[in-house]
């Protein structure tokens, strides 16, 4: 007979030989409302936990986790059980699913103005973590490494998005002129701080039929000239709309 065995039938027919008691007031999973830690009659924990009608004795240290334990079909159920054993089923992430994750990511850093390794960082991987973990439900948690793409899948996403929004904004404005209306653009250059490299931005302003202002950002591209000359100012203007 085992030690698993022997720990089980003697919790069963009450022998005394072991103890079951609760895993510290400090433990929030949901598993150790039914479970136990097992010792002995001199008082030392041993590496095994059980279940508190005694059905099931499990292995178990602290560094090994609950994902085996959250597994049992214990006899006296509790709503705590069943939500952990939702928390430790994984779910699949899909193909569209990832797709999805990916198109908000590179969103995320356009908008945002974020480098693509931020989404590498430890730290936002933690803070989404947290959030699935939470959100959880009964398709099981999500595990973040595998829904994230990496920086240069979303790097190449952004290339494909921004191409995607050029042609439906060449449409829009396509119709705006055919119905006789104009626009008026402003232009902004800079120079970066680190690399030293000038760039331009342009954006259109217009009022529609229903006479609405928009406002939208047609293109940030990068000047060879740091000077502010007319001339230049034209030209690399005449450049970023040519694509438009």
């Amino acid at each position: 007979m085992t030690l698993a065995q022997r720990i089980k039938h003697d919790l069963k027919s009450n022998g005394g030989e072991y103890v079951i008691r609760n895993n510290g007031p400090s433990k929030k999973s949901g598993v150790w409302q039914a479970f136990g830690i097992v010792y002995d009659r001199s008082n030392v924990k041993l590496d095994y936990a059980t279940c508190k009608s005694y059905n099931k004795v499990y292995t178990f240290k602290t560094n090994t986790g609950t994902t085996t334990i959250s597994k049992h079909n214990c006899s006296v159920p509790t709503s705590e059980v069943a939500a952990a054993k939702v928390f430790f089923k994984k779910h699949i992430v899909t193909k569209q699913e990832k797709e999805t994750m990916t198109a908000v990511a590179a969103d995320y850093c356009t908008t945002d103005m974020r480098l693509f390794e931020f989404l590498s960082g430890l730290g936002l991987k933690v803070l989404i973590q947290t959030a699935l973990d939470i959100g959880s439900s009964s398709t099981g948690r999500i595990t973040i490494d595998k829904l994230l793409a990496n920086p240069t899948t979303i790097n190449r996403n952004v290339d494909s998005r921004a191409w995607n929004g050029r042609e439906k904004l060449t449409f829009i404005l396509k119709k705006h002129f055919d119905s006789g209306l104009n626009m008026a653009c402003t232009l902004d250059l800079w120079m970066d701080a680190v690399k030293k490299n000038s760039y331009m931005s342009i954006t259109i302003h217009y009022i529609d039929e229903m006479f609405n202002l928009h406002t939208r950002t047609l293109h940030v591209k990068p000047v060879e000239e740091a000077s502010h000359m007319a001339k230049m100012v034209l030209e690399e203007f005449s450049k970023g709309l040519v694509m438009f």
